[in-house]
């Protein structure tokens, strides 16, 4: 080492970082992405939680849990995918806002894949000059 305490400039930055003060460094490079995510996703399974009506404690618990799971599972994949989209945004940086959004969204997939469909579809019917004057 050069004798420098390492720059911490995001969340995994942040994680490799905790990791790094029980795991050898070339462990915590590998777990410390992991527990960023498991933390991004438990606080968006946290919102999703709030919204979904009341119900019994292990019933809370089970959706918590799968919800936070769906979002651990499928984290890097989709930050994978975005980061091939958007060259400027690595997966690194995009791993914390999507295990946050995944989990935030919780099981309200169907609503929003409607609400982009309908907006699709509006932009279409704007963009070919629809008046809503066709019966």
């Amino acid at each position: 080492m050069n004798g420098q305490t390492p720059s911490v400039t995001d969340a995994v930055g942040f994680g490799i970082f905790l990791a790094g003060l029980v795991y050898a460094p070339n462990v915590a490079a590998v777990v410390g992405p992991y527990i960023v995510i498991v933390l991004a996703s438990v606080i968006g399974a946290s919102f999703a939680l709030k919204r979904r009506e009341k119900t019994s404690r292990a019933a809370a618990l089970w959706y918590f849990l799968r919800v936070a799971g769906l979002a651990v599972l499928i984290t890097v994949s989709l930050a994978g995918i975005g980061s091939s989209y958007y060259s400027s945004l690595t997966e690194r940086v995009l791993i914390t806002p999507v295990a946050l959004l995944i989990g935030a969204i919780g099981d309200d997939w169907p609503k929003l894949l409607r609400a982009i469909v309908r907006f699709i579809f509006k932009a279409i019917d704007l963009a070919r000059g629809s008046r809503g004057d066709t019966p």
